[in-house]
């Protein structure tokens, strides 16, 4: 049996004894599931732990508390989109790599469970996560600027830092507040906005 397979009910979780690495991605995708199916007020670090297959210790050891576990979790979940935002842009050119940057955001956003529920609909995780909400715009304005720069922006450093933090503040307001009219909510219009507006800005 897998150690991160379902165990039917009654049964007893196997006990995960992989390395401290794989212990931790195993909590942080169990954490991830349960965040995403009953949200932070509900979720139970027990059963964190049970579907991961480590002892409540193990995982205390790691995360103190469930706030430390939500902070990590969604840090996992904003590394994994930055390495796709990454993937995705290379090669472009720094106007297409902007306008591909925005569109996959603001689909991840909307499309990802987890990412909609810390971002968008879940208050309570909002209001823990809000405690890197400045960090997190700072994180990704740098990673997309570096990745911008790679791509052959030229303009001056300064510049560019905050033209893209103003593309990732729209990206979250965007999704925030969604426009009154379905139309202006679709992927092709997203795409197009970015390509009108926000492409030239970086040069």
């Amino acid at each position: 049996m897998s150690s991160n397979a379902v165990r039917p009910a009654g049964s007893r979780k196997v006990r995960n004894t992989e390395s401290p690495e794989a212990q931790e991605a195993a909590i942080l995708a169990a954490a991830a599931e349960e965040f995403t199916s009953v949200g932070v007020r509900r979720a139970n670090v027990d059963e964190v732990a049970a579907r991961a297959g480590v002892s409540r210790s193990t995982l205390y050891r790691r995360f103190p508390n469930k706030e430390a576990l939500l902070l990590a979790v969604a840090n996992d979940a904003y590394e994994r989109g930055m390495t796709r935002l990454e993937e995705a842009t290379h090669g472009l050119g720094p106007k297409g790599a902007i306008v591909e940057a925005f569109a996959i955001g603001a689909t991840m956003i909307s499309e990802d469970p987890l990412l909609h529920r810390i971002v968008l609909t879940d208050l309570e995780m909002k209001g823990i996560t809000a405690s890197m909400t400045s960090l997190f715009i700072d994180m990704v304005t740098k990673r997309v600027a570096a990745t911008m720069r790679d791509e052959g922006a030229t303009m001056p450093q300064d510049d560019l830092l905050q033209a893209v933090e103003l593309h990732v503040r729209l990206v979250i307001s965007f999704l925030e507040t969604p426009a009154s009219d379905e139309e202006r909510q679709q992927p092709a219009y997203v795409r197009g906005f970015a390509e009108k507006f926000l492409a030239p800005m970086i040069w």
